[in-house]
C-alpha cells in the first residue's frame, strides 16, 4: 500500500539538496555592506615549509599537513616541502602528523616566509612523550583522543580494552570469550546483566575506521523468533547461546589495537558529517606509510596473542604500503577451555598521491578476520550437555580520498566508498528435554498431522548470515571571510546500504528443533529480507574569529537522513548540530553545545520473523506408530511494527577549559542526553492474540490403523502473546567528566592526571507493561496491564593515574588508582497491582480497562492472573560503599630496538565481600580478580 506521506517526505528531500546548493552558491556572491570575499583575500604566498627529521636532519616523505580552521589538507613531497596557495589572511593552526612520529601542532601567518619543521619520534626517551588519553576541541566536538604510545603503553589486546581510558570508564581485565560492547556515557548494571541502555548505547556507537563506518544492521545471527523473546528484558531479539553482536554495535573483540596509530572518541555533538548514531563515534586511524618491521608477543593468564607488522616505501611516484597480521587465542578460565576464543586478523593500507597542480591524496585500505568462539558445557558441572560455535570471516574494503582543486568553491573534495562482508556460521546442539512428542513444521494457520519423535535426539539448529555493507560519502570543503570570520564550509551527502545474503536459519529436516513450549522454530532464510538502504546530506559552516588572543568558533550544521528513500515505507529526519566555544580569558574557554542525531533500525527490528505457536489439538501416542495420531494446530503471526521511528538523540551540554600556567590544564563538562523512540521488544496490545484452537477427541481405535475421530470438535481458547519491535523507551543519560593534568614535577620525574565522570542513566518504557499470566486449570479472561517501570543507576568513578617517566632509561611506569564513590542502582514504578487490564474472549476487543485507584487496591495476590508477584528486593535500592582499585603499567624500551611491558590489575588483590543491600541474604566479591600479562617488541 502506498504511503501517503511519502510526496511531501520526497518534497522536503528535494527541498533540502536546493538548500544545500543555494549555500553553496550564496558564498560566491558578496551581500551589500559586507567584506565577503572568496578570491580577493588569498596571498600569493599562502603558507610553505619543509618538513624534516630531527634527529637525521633528512626530509620527511608524505607527512601529513592540515590547517584546522580551513579544513585544508596536503603532503610533502619527496623533498619534504608544502605549500598551501591563494589563502585568506590570518593566523592559523598547522597540524603535521607522520606515522611513528609526535604529532606537532602550532600557530602560522599566512605569509612568503617559509616555516620548517623538525618531527621527533614517538618514544619514550622523549620527555614529552603522552601514554594517557587527552581532551580534544580542534574540531568542535567534546571528545578524547588517545595516541599510539598510549595504546601501546595500555598493553591493550583489542579496541574495547582502549576505551577504559575515557572520563569515567572502569578497568576490566581481558574478555574474549563475551561479546565485548562499545558503550558511551552509559553507566551498565552493576550485576553486569544486560539492559535495554546498554544495547541501545552499544547500537548507538558508531565506529570509524580510516574514514569508513562499519556496521552491524544486517546482523541477523539469532536462533529465537519474537514468540521466544519476552521483551522485558529489553534484549536485541535474539535468543540461543550464539556469541553474537547481533542487535548490538561494533563488537571490540575483532579489532586488534595494535595496529592503531590513533584513536579519537567524540562523546558529545558531532558535525553533521556523522550519521547512523545516537551516542557518539569512535574514530580510528591505522598505520600507513614507512616503517621498520615491528613484532610483539603478548601472554596472560587467558590469553596468547602474536602481532607483526611493517610499512614498506614503495619508491619515487609509487605511494607506501602498511601490512600487519594478528593471531589471538584466549579462553573464559585460566584453568579450563570449555569457552575458547580465536582470532586471526590482517590488513594492507596503501596511500599514493597522484599529480601535482592538483594532487589526489588516496588511502586505500583492506583487511580481513577470522573470529571462532566455541562454547562446551562441562559436563560434570550440568547434567544437559551443550555445544555451541560461532564462527565469522570478514573482508572489509575501503578507500578514501581528498582532491586538492583549489577553486573557488571546491577547495577540496572528499570521497569514501567501502564494502564490507562476512560469512557468519552458528550452530548449536543439545540434548533438549526428553520425552516422546512432536514438532510443528507448518508455515501456515491450519491444522495438521505431525509424527512423533524419538523420546532422546539432540537439537541441533544451524545459522548462516552473509551481511553486506555498502558506504559512499561525497563532500566539498571550501572556505570564505567575513569580516573577522573565516569560515570552513562543508558540504556532502552519503549513502548506506545493508543486506543479508544468507541462507539464515536452518534445521534438520528429520530432527525439528524441539522445545518446552507452544512456541515454534522455523527455519528462515536471510538472504529474503528487504535491504536497509539510507540516504544523508548534510551541510555545515565552522567559523572562527580571534579577537586579539582570544578566539571565538562556532560549529552549525544541518543534517538530513532518510530512511528507505525507495520504498513507500520510508522515513526522514532532520537534524541540527552546533557547538560554540568561546575565549572568555586567552586561558579559560567556556564552550556549549546542542544537537540532534539518529540511528537506524537494524533488519532484526525492521523485518523481524514471524511468531509461530503449535498446540496439540489431538495427542494420542501409542507404541505402535501406524495407530498413533498426532494433529497440532498452527497459528502464524506477523510481528513487523510498520509505524516503527527512528531513535533519535538531543544532545546537551555545557564545559570549560582552563590552562594553568605552562603545562596544566583542566576540563570539565556537563551534559545531559536524551534518546527518544529507542529500540526495545516489548509485548503490545497488537502482539496480544485471542484464538480458538480445534480440540479433537478418538471415537473408536483401530487395531493397527489410525484411530476414528469424533465429529464433535470443540473448540479451546488460547490466549497467545509475542514480542514485536517498538520505540517504547526513553533513555537519559546525564553527568559530569572532568580531566585535570596536573603537569610534571620534575623532581620526582613523575606527571599526574585526576578524570572522573559522574553518570546517571534512567531507562523506562514509555508503554504500559503488558504480561499474560497463566492460571492452572483457569481458562484466561484478561491480561494485566502495569505502569511503564524502568531502571536508574548512578555511579561516580575518579582515575589517579601518576606516571613516574625517566627518559633517559627509556622508562615508564604508571600507577592507577581508581576509586569508585557512588554505585547504585534501583527500579524505577515497579509495582504487583497491575493499572489496568485487557479483557480476552470472543467478541473482546482489545483495549486496556483502567482500574480506579480503589479498583487497584483491592487487588490481592489472589488474583493470580494479574497481580504480578515480585521479590520484596525489587523494590529495594542496591547501593554499594566505595571500593578502591589499583593498577600498574610498566614499559620500558632497550635502545631503539626492543621493548618489554608488563602490567598487573588489582595487584594488590583487593575483592571485599560485600553484603547486597537489594538482596542482604547474598554477598559479592567486588573488583575483579588479580590479573597480570607481559609483552615484548622487536623492531628490526
Amino acid at each position: 500500500m502506498e504511503n501517503k506521506d511519502t510526496p511531501l517526505l520526497m518534497q522536503r528531500s528535494l527541498l533540502f539538496f536546493a538548500l544545500l546548493t543555494l549555500s553553496t552558491a550564496t558564498f560566491a556572491l558578496p551581500a551589500a555592506g559586507t567584506t565577503l570575499s572568496v578570491e580577493s583575500t588569498f596571498q600569493e604566498g599562502g603558507i610553505r615549509g619543509v618538513i624534516t627529521e630531527k634527529a637525521s636532519g633528512k626530509a620527511l616523505k608524505g607527512a601529513t599537513v592540515q590547517i584546522s580552521e580551513l579544513g585544508l589538507y596536503t603532503k610533502t613531497d619527496e623533498k619534504g616541502f608544502f605549500t598551501f596557495s591563494r589563502m585568506p589572511a590570518g593566523q592559523y593552526t598547522l597540524v603535521v602528523s607522520y606515522l611513528g612520529m609526535l604529532t606537532v601542532e602550532q600557530s602560522v601567518t599566512s605569509g612568503n616566509q617559509p616555516i620548517a619543521i623538525a618531527m621527533q619520534e614517538n618514544s619514550i626517551a622523549l620527555a614529552d612523550v603522552v601514554v594517557v588519553a587527552r581532551e580534544n576541541r580542534k574540531q568542535g566536538a567534546t571528545s578524547t583522543v588517545i595516541n599510539r604510545k598510549a595504546i601501546e603503553h595500555m598493553q591493550a589486546t583489542n579496541l574495547g580494552e582502549v576505551l577504559q581510558l575515557l572520563p569515567g570508564a572502569i578497568t576490566i581485565n581481558p574478555d574474549f570469550t563475551n561479546v565485548n560492547k562499545a558503550g558511551i556515557r552509559n553507566v551498565g548494571n552493576t550485576d553486569g546483566t544486560n539492559r535495554s541502555s546498554d544495547f541501545m548505547s552499544s547500537l548507538g556507537t558508531s565506529l570509524i575506521i580510516n574514514g569508513a563506518p562499519t556496521s552491524n544492521n544486517a546482523n541477523l545471527q539469532s536462533l529465537g523468533s519474537a514468540a521466544i523473546v519476552t521483551g522485558t528484558s529489553g534484549s536485541s531479539g535474539s535468543s540461543g547461546s550464539f556469541s553474537t553482536a547481533q542487535g548490538l554495535g561494533a563488537d571490540m573483540r575483532q579489532y586488534t589495537a595494535d595496529n592503531i596509530e590513533s584513536i579519537e572518541v567524540i562523546r558529545g555533538i558531532a558535525g553533521v558529517e556523522y550519521g547512523d548514531m545516537t551516542s557518539g563515534a569512535i574514530l580510528v586511524q591505522t598505520k600507513a606509510g614507512k616503517e621498520n618491521l615491528q613484532v610483539k608477543g603478548r601472554i596472560n593468564p587467558k590469553l596468547t596473542q602474536f602481532w607483526a607488522g611493517q610499512g614498506f616505501d614503495l619508491g619515487s611516484n609509487s605511494g607506501t604500503l602498511f601490512v600487519d597480521l594478528d593471531y589471538t587465542r584466549a579462553n573464559d578460565k585460566q584453568t579450563s577451555a570449555y569457552a575458547t576464543y580465536s582470532r586471526v586478523t590482517g590488513s594492507a593500507q596503501y596511500t599514493k598521491t597522484f599529480g601535482q597542480d592538483r594532487p589526489l591524496y588516496t588511502n586505500t585500505y583492506f583487511s580481513f578476520g577470522s573470529n571462532l568462539d566455541k562454547v562446551k558445557i562441562d559436563p560434570d558441572a550440568n547434567a544437559v550437555p551443550e555445544l555451541n560455535r560461532s564462527q565469522e570471516y570478514s573482508y572489509r574494503f575501503s578507500t578514501n580520498g581528498k582532491w586538492k582543486l583549489n577553486s573557488a568553491l571546491a577547495r577540496q573534495l572528499n570521497y569514501t566508498l567501502s564494502l564490507n562482508y562476512a560469512l557468519q556460521k552458528s550452530y548449536l546442539e543439545n540434548s533438549g528435554t526428553p520425552g516422546i512428542s512432536a514438532v510443528g513444521s507448518s508455515y501456515t494457520d491450519g491444522t495438521f498431522d505431525v509424527p512423533y519423535l524419538p523420546a532422546n535426539y539432540t537439537n541441533k539448529a544451524w545459522v548462516e548470515g552473509k551481511p553486506v555493507n555498502l558506504f559512499a560519502k561525497l563532500s566539498d570543503e571550501f572556505y570564505a571571510k567575513t569580516g573577522l570570520f573565516t569560515h570552513r564550509l562543508l558540504v556532502g551527502a552519503d549513502y548506506r546500504m545493508d543486506v543479508n545474503t544468507g541462507s539464515g536459519k536452518t534445521f534438520d529436516p528429520d530432527f525439528p528443533y524441539r522445545t518446552n513450549g507452544m512456541n515454534g522454530y522455523r527455519s528462515r532464510a536471510y538472504k529474503d529480507v528487504p535491504a536497509l538502504h539510507q540516504l544523508g546530506a548534510y551541510a555545515e559552516d565552522r567559523m572562527t574569529a580571534r579577537f586579539g588572543k582570544r578566539e571565538l568558533s562556532i560549529q552549525a550544521g544541518l543534517r538530513m537522513d532518510q530512511l528507505q528513500p525507495f520504498r513507500s515505507d520510508n522515513k526522514a529526519a532532520l537534524s541540527p548540530r552546533i557547538n560554540v566555544s568561546y575565549d572568555l580569558l586567552p586561558s579559560f574557554s567556556l564552550r556549549a553545545g546542542y544537537g540532534i542525531a539518529t540511528k537506524a533500525p537494524t533488519l532484526n527490528l525492521l523485518y523481524p520473523e514471524n511468531a509461530y505457536f503449535d498446540v496439540f489439538s489431538l495427542n494420542y501416542y501409542k507404541q505402535d506408530p501406524n495407530e498413533a495420531l498426532a494433529l497440532m494446530t498452527t497459528r502464524v503471526y506477523n510481528t513487523g511494527n510498520n509505524q516503527l521511528k527512528l531513535a533519535k538523540s538531543y544532545k546537551k551540554e555545557v564545559g570549560i577549559d582552563w590552562k594553568i600556567g605552562k603545562d596544566r590544564r583542566l576540563s570539565i563538562t556537563a551534559y545531559h542526553d536524551k534518546i527518544d523512540n529507542a529500540y526495545d521488544y516489548m509485548t503490545t496490545l497488537n502482539s496480544l492474540q485471542y484464538a480458538l484452537i480445534p480440540t479433537y477427541t478418538v471415537q473408536q481405535e483401530v487395531p493397527g490403523g489410525k484411530p476414528i475421530l469424533s465429529d464433535v470438535v470443540t473448540n479451546t481458547p488460547y490466549v497467545f502473546s509475542y514480542a514485536t519491535p517498538t520505540n517504547d523507551r526513553q533513555i537519559i543519560n546525564k553527568g559530569a567528566e572532568f580531566d585535570f593534568d596536573m603537569g610534571r614535577f620534575d623532581a620526582i620525574r613523575t606527571s599526574f592526571q585526576l578524570t572522573g565522570a559522574y553518570q546517571s542513566t534512567r531507562s523506562t518504557t514509555t508503554r504500559p507493561y503488558i504480561l499474560a499470566q497463566e492460571v492452572p486449570n483457569k481458562p484466561m479472561t484478561r491480561v494485566g496491564v502495569f505502569a511503564p517501570r524502568g531502571t536508574e543507576a548512578e555511579r561516580f568513578v575518579t582515575s589517579l593515574r601518576a606516571i613516574h617517566h625517566i627518559p633517559e632509561l627509556r622508562f615508564i611506569l604508571t600507577l592507577t588508582a581508581q576509586t569508585i564513590w557512588l554505585d547504585k542502582e534501583r527500579n524505577v514504578d515497579f509495582s504487583s497491582l497491575p493499572i489496568g487490564y485487557i479483557p480476552v474472549g470472543p467478541g473482546q476487543p482489545m483495549a486496556i480497562t483502567y482500574f480506579s485507584e480503589a479498583e487497584r487496591q483491592q487487588i490481592t495476590s489472589a488474583d493470580r492472573d494479574i497481580y504480578l508477584s515480585l521479590n520484596e528486593g525489587t523494590f529495594r535500592s542496591e547501593s554499594w560503599k566505595p571500593l578502591w582499585l589499583f593498577n600498574v603499567k610498566l614499559t620500558k624500551e632497550f635502545a631503539k630496538n626492543m621493548g618489554f611491558s608488563f602490567y598487573a590489575n588489582n595487584f594488590i588483590n583487593n575483592r571485599p565481600l560485600v553484603r547486597s543491600t537489594r538482596y542482604p541474604e547474598q554477598f559479592t566479591k567486588r573488583n575483579i580478580d588479580i590479573f597480570f600479562g607481559t609483552e615484548l617488541s622487536i623492531k628490526f
